[in-house]
This record gives structure tokens, sequence and C-alpha cells, in this order.
């Protein structure tokens, strides 16, 4: 038997979700429920444990604006503390009540006729929903490639998003595919522990310090005592996001130029190994790929128990991963360090809007949202990270909180007037998205280099093209002529 319709259901309980769920309170919409798979909150904070997991987006910025933390430990907190956080919200905020966990969600479907979205559990149950948000983002699934004769090796094998801890590594060889922003955290410290790592390179990147450092305890007290100081900071860190980062991904910038010889001193002041330098240095323009921060990655690749291996890939064997050049290169354990399906999003789940139009289908040429957040054939529906927000700079908890911002303002729209069904208009949706992959055209992002930011066409489907300035005007309230209303 089904439950009455509960207003809202949030799938995802990391970031995006838990601020669904605070700004949904705030504007007194109490009767919503968050569906979590995990068996805690805090999505990919609660997913990724891996050694070195920590954000690349200083603290004070990745932390809701309505919810500082003056305690954070270090300018850049371990996933730890990040995960702590979320906890702290969900607390402070009396979700728990609303938090289910443990619940996947397997199917989502709207129903016309009554108005609803009807989500199918994988326990069996079913809930209904006169509006269904999604906070699945765009890294949450793992991304594995299909390597022939994987399913050979003798030893352990898994993703550093679903990192192993009971494999001890203390002497082992170990083998890491992949070498973006995930291995550049984990690499150093499996370093320290393995007898040999064999690193399998694709492609270089660009890499600059982190340069973290802790706070100080007086630090966090003047921020505790007078919370008007890390705003201060929070702001100050921002406007370097949009004036130092933001300029390298338009046009044939000074900045752009900067950028490389930025990097390209951190690489000469780590490595002297001419061979090895070349092997790390990119052939490709700079923010074309994300560009990566570390205080000991190159630190770890000069290491003497550490190699670089650039010869393609071509299968897994018994022994450990074989490659073109054909050398022996046995391996204990393997370690991906792939990524994620980023451009794939929402996969997880099943989503049907109207007339049977599945999700995926209706995104077969690319995902495409208007704002990023709803999409034309689903009424009632709306994404947080969707398509065309992700960065190349900045803070995505600050593009988050202005999708939350949008949506509940929708959502608001659909309940007080009693709607059966909000849907952007598909020529609005399709003339937005035109202007999205225009301004894309200015960006580094279209150059010619493979990065998670593209399908499988070529197509830029994750990136905001212009600055978070920019996207907060954009999205300060919607404008209800742009959708069809019954």
């Amino acid at each position: 038997m089904t439950n009455p319709p509960l207003s809202v259901a949030i799938i995802g309980a990391g970031m995006s979700g838990l601020c669904m769920g605070i700004k949904l309170r705030d504007r007194g919409i109490d009767d919503f429920v968050i569906l979590e798979k995990s068996a805690g909150v805090g999505g990919t904070w609660y997913d990724n444990t891996y050694p070195g997991a920590c954000c690349d987006v200083p603290s004070v910025l990745y932390s809701y604006s309505f919810e500082p933390n003056p305690w954070w430990s270090r300018k850049y907190s371990p996933h730890n503390e990040i995960r702590a956080y979320f906890e702290h919200c969900a607390d402070k905020y009396e979700l728990r009540s609303r938090l289910r966990l443990e619940t996947p969600v397997s199917t989502a479907r709207f129903d016309e006729e009554r108005g609803l979205w009807v989500l199918a559990l994988a326990n069996g149950e079913q809930i209904e929903a006169r509006a269904l948000v999604s906070g699945l983002g765009q890294l949450n699934l793992p991304y594995t490639p299909e390597f022939e004769g994987a399913g050979e090796f003798t030893g352990e094998q898994f993703h550093s998003a679903r990192w192993n801890h009971d494999v001890d590594l203390t002497g082992k060889r170990v083998a890491v595919i992949g070498n973006a922003a995930s291995a550049l955290q984990f690499i150093p410290h499996v370093a320290q522990q393995a007898a040999q790592v064999n690193v399998y390179q694709r492609s270089a990147n660009y890499v600059i310090p982190r340069n973290d450092s802790p706070y100080t305890a007086k630090e966090q007290q003047r921020f505790s005592r007078h919370p008007w100081w890390q705003k201060l900071h929070r702001f100050g860190v921002y406007l370097r996001a949009e004036g130092i980062f933001y300029p390298t991904l338009r046009g044939r910038s000074l900045l752009r130029r900067l950028w490389v010889k930025w990097c390209r001193d951190y690489l000469n002041d780590n490595i002297s190994d001419p061979v090895l330098k070349d092997k790390l240095t990119p052939d490709y323009p700079v923010g074309c790929k994300r560009i990566l921060i570390s205080d000991d990655y190159y630190q770890a690749l000069a290491r003497d128990n550490v190699d670089v291996v650039t010869s393609p890939i071509t299968g897994i064997s018994e022994e450990g991963v074989c490659t073109e050049d054909r050398e022996p290169r046995p391996a204990d354990v393997i370690i991906y360090g792939t990524g994620f399906r980023t451009s794939e999003m929402l996969s997880g789940v099943q989503f049907t809007g109207r007339d049977g139009l599945d999700l995926q289908q209706a995104w077969r040429d690319g995902a495409e949202a208007y704002r990023g957040v709803c999409v034309s054939g689903f009424p009632n529906f709306f994404m947080l990270y969707g398509p065309n927000t992700n960065l190349g700079s900045n803070s995505i908890i600050f593009m988050t909180e202005r999708q939350v911002n949008y949506a509940v303002a929708c959502i608001e729209k659909l309940l007080t007037h009693d709607l059966r069904s909000l849907d952007v208009n598909a020529n609005v949706m399709r003339d937005y998205n035109r202007y999205i992959q225009k301004e894309l055209d200015g960006t580094v992002w279209v150059a010619s280099c493979d990065s998670w930011y593209k399908n499988a066409a070529g197509k830029v489907v994750n990136n905001w093209p212009r600055s978070t300035t920019y996207y907060w005007w954009h999205m300060r309230a919607p404008e209800f002529t742009d959708f069809d209303m019954t």
C-alpha cells in the first residue's frame, strides 16, 4: 500500500540534497524525504576514503554560505573533516527525521494524469511525491575501463572511490591506472608503503602547488568570535578564483601564458630527470583538462620506487598490466584512479517523464538541461549539479546554492498554485542550450584534448562557460513564462 504523496522527494544526501532539505524547511515545506543509497550522509565525501583524499577548493569556500565552520584544521581540509561538516549540518538543521539511509532508488516515473512522481525503491517499496529533486550530481558513479583479461588477474584490484582498506600495501607491487585528481592525492601515500609503484599515465597534467597549511588556534578563535572575519576571508578566496582561474578558460589571455609558466616552473623545481620531466610535460593547452594542485605529487613520482609508464595499456593478465612495449611489470595490487562516469549523469536511476520518455534516451546526443536544473518533458523534476554547471574554477557549493534557491522557488509555485505540472518549454530549453554551446566555443575546453568535461562525441556537457558571478545573476529567480503549467 502506498503512503499519501509527499510534497518533495530528494534523491541523494550529499552536499546538494542536504542543502535542498535545509532550504525547503526554511520555506516551511516540511513533508519531504531524502533517500540515500549509502549508510551515511556526505555523498562523494562518504564514498571516497582513499589516503590523502581532500578537496581542491579551500575549505572556507567549500562550505555553505549560511553555515560557516570556524574550526577547519587546514586551508584544504581532509575528507573526514568535510564529511563531519555535512553530518553536523544534517544534525543542526534536523534533517535526520526526513533522511532514509541505505535506501537506493531504482526508478522514478512521472504519472502525468495525477501530476506525481512515483519512485520504486530497491527494497520493493513505492514512494509518491509532487516534486522530485535529484542530488546525484556528476561524480557518483565510478568509471572502471573494461580491459581484456581483467578478470584473470590473481591479485587485488579496486577503484579509488571504493578503496579497499583491508588490503595492506606494505611491500607490495602496486599498479595505479590513471593519474588525475584522485590519483594525484593517493599516489604519494601509496608510494610510502609499497615496494614498487607503476603509474600508468595516458596524458600528463598541469600541476601547481597547493600551498596547504594549518589554521592556527588563534585564527580559529578569531573566526569563531568574529564571523565577519571569516566571511571576509571567504570573499577573498572567492575573488581570487574568479580573477585568476576563470580568465585562463577563455581567449588567449596573458594569464593563460602565466599559468603555463607557473606549472612548468613547478615541474622543473621538483623533477630533475629529463626523461621523467618529458613524460610529465603536457602537450595540450592549459585548462583544457582540469588544472591540478598538490604539494607532494611530483615529489612522489621522483622516488626510486615509482615509475611513470606511458606505453598504452593493451590488457591485464594474471601477473599484472600489459602494455604495448611488452615490458613485464608484475603487480600484486591494481588501483583504478580512472574517475567517474560523468557525462552519463543520473544513470544510477532510471528516470521516465511524459509519454514514457526515458531520460537517457532524451540525452542520447548529450546531457542538456535548462539552467542546469530542469529538463523539458520531465515536469516537476529538478536537478542539482546538473548538465553544464560544473566549474573549472571556484566552488561547486556556490553553484549548488543558486540552483537550490531556483528549484525551491519553482516548487513553491507548484504547491501554492496547486499545479499538476510545471515543465520548462521545449523551445526555451533548446534556445538556452544553443546559447550555452556557443559560449563554450570560446573556452579552452573545446580544444583538442580528451577530458571528463566532454561526452564521447566531443560535446562539453559538464561545464558552465562563464563566471560564477554571472551564474549568480542568471539564477536569481525563475521566469515562469519559460514554463508550461497545467
